[in-house]
């Protein structure tokens, strides 16, 4: 048995045509590159700025973290073919000039201005907002933060005493699995700083598009502020949002955790008992109610609470105004399915390498933030598009790289056309071509 590198033109990630599909459909590349300003001289441009794009934004959704990585990938049919360039044949690579190097990637990512990477969130949100044939009735906007451990003198670097590490804090915005922020952040502020202006330039950049949308806010007990509260009040946008305990809010619960203490004693088996309360601290303008969830386990105590306006009462009916929703239900299918967006995170964290932010110049990375965050778009697109009605709808990008982007390729140049000859013993063929028909044939 002999084994070399001699086979030809062949690449292992023969998929990224899909992506390719995927960026055609939703015009991305072409977009980002709008967004960002080119100062190069064109004279000398050997590597224009949205094939740049292509290669950095398709190798990290291809599962190549790191610019280094395309040291190798510059010579890939694959994505020579993905960033418009007619692929060499092995034996003679002088017929075509490389993608760019890693050195000329990472000259892109240290131009980039704190404008453009704002503009870049704002081209998040018109993604989103295109994704929709119609206007929808209502939107489900999903806040939370996550660290980003950092390991060298990045600046805006912090010690952060609750994740223990020096890391960034980075704020995201999801509405089901589609990013609309991505926002990169000390980790010396709280999780819930910029909220409100995140919030504010999000509610108007939507309803200029859709002008009658309801819109609710969904995060944990960071975003309980009573400045983002007020401001939802006052602009009717509704709000479920954890809440800290603290002795008033306690004391309207005491009577249910003695309860739930008592059963657990009789039982041995955890209680839980849910109510309803109308709350008003001293800070707040106004009654808020609380959906609040007594429980005891053999951990012990350990009380919950929600807060929401969706159900505001006047000052007078505070006494005799009740949620028509029972408060188990509210706080089981309104509030605890938040959790799915930390699985969304996840998957930009942990298969887009969105923790990859080892530029010294802080705007760098927020900008390597946005490319991971824009390679999860397209694997996404991908999943909602390609894959909607399928057993494989709820597939994570890691699955859907390793069975349908990962699959090798004999590569051959024509005077007319690059044909792909993809491996024949390839499990996911059906898959790959019901893919490849939904993102062609219903554009």
């Amino acid at each position: 048995m002999e084994a070399d590198f001699e086979g030809g033109t062949l690449t292992s990630d023969g998929g990224v045509l899909l992506l390719r599909e995927v960026d055609t459909r939703l015009r991305l590349i072409q977009r980002i590159d709008a967004v960002i300003p080119d100062p190069r001289d064109p004279l000398y441009i050997k590597h224009p700025q949205a094939e740049m794009l292509t290669s950095r934004i398709f190798g990290i959704a291809a599962g190549y973290e790191d610019g280094n990585d395309h040291q190798q990938l510059r010579d890939d049919p694959a994505f020579q073919v993905a960033a418009g360039r007619v692929p060499a044949e092995k034996s003679n690579l002088d017929d075509q000039s490389p993608l760019a190097s890693p050195s000329t990637l990472s000259r892109l990512e240290n131009r980039i201005s704190r404008k453009s990477c704002w503009l870049l969130n704002e081209l998040l949100v018109e993604l989103f907002l295109d994704s929709f044939t119609e206007s929808p009735e209502e939107i489900l906007l999903d806040f939370d933060a996550t660290d980003d451990p950092v390991h060298g003198n990045q600046e805006q670097k912090h010690f952060n005493k609750y994740y223990n590490c020096h890391c960034f804090l980075p704020l995201y915005v999801f509405c089901g699995s589609q990013p609309l922020v991505a926002y990169l952040r000390s980790s010396k502020t709280g999780a819930a700083k910029h909220a409100l202006g995140v919030t504010k330039l999000l509610v108007k950049k939507i309803r200029s598009r859709w002008p009658d949308v309801k819109i609710i806010l969904r995060g944990d007990s960071d975003y309980s502020k009573e400045r983002l509260m007020r401001w939802c009040d006052k602009n009717n946008v509704g709000y479920i949002f954890g809440f800290r305990q603290n002795a008033g809010i306690k004391a309207l619960m005491v009577y249910d955790l003695i309860h739930a203490h008592a059963d657990f004693l009789k039982t041995g088996e955890p209680q839980r008992r849910f109510t309803w309360c109308s709350y008003r601290a001293k800070s707040w303008d106004r009654h808020r109610w609380v959906a609040c969830k007594a429980e005891h386990s053999t951990k012990g105590s350990n009380p919950r609470c929600v807060v929401t306006n969706l159900f505001a009462p006047t000052e007078k009916q505070v006494e005799t105004f009740s949620p028509a929703i029972p408060p188990q239900a509210f706080y089981e299918q309104h509030y605890c399915p938040r959790g799915e967006m930390e699985n969304r995170i996840k998957e930009q964290q942990l298969f887009m390498f969105a923790d990859r932010t080892s530029c010294t110049d802080f705007t760098a990375n927020q900008f390597r933030l946005l490319l991971s965050t824009f390679a999860y778009v397209l694997a996404d697109s991908l999943r909602r598009i390609g894959l909607a009605g399928t057993p494989q709808a709820n597939w994570r990008v890691d699955t859907i790289r390793l069975r349908l982007f990962k699959i090798a390729a004999r590569v051959k140049v024509t005077c007319r056309r690059v044909i792909f000859h993809l491996a024949s013993a390839c499990p996911f063929e059906a898959i790959f071509d019901h893919v490849r028909t939904r993102l062609c044939d219903s554009g």
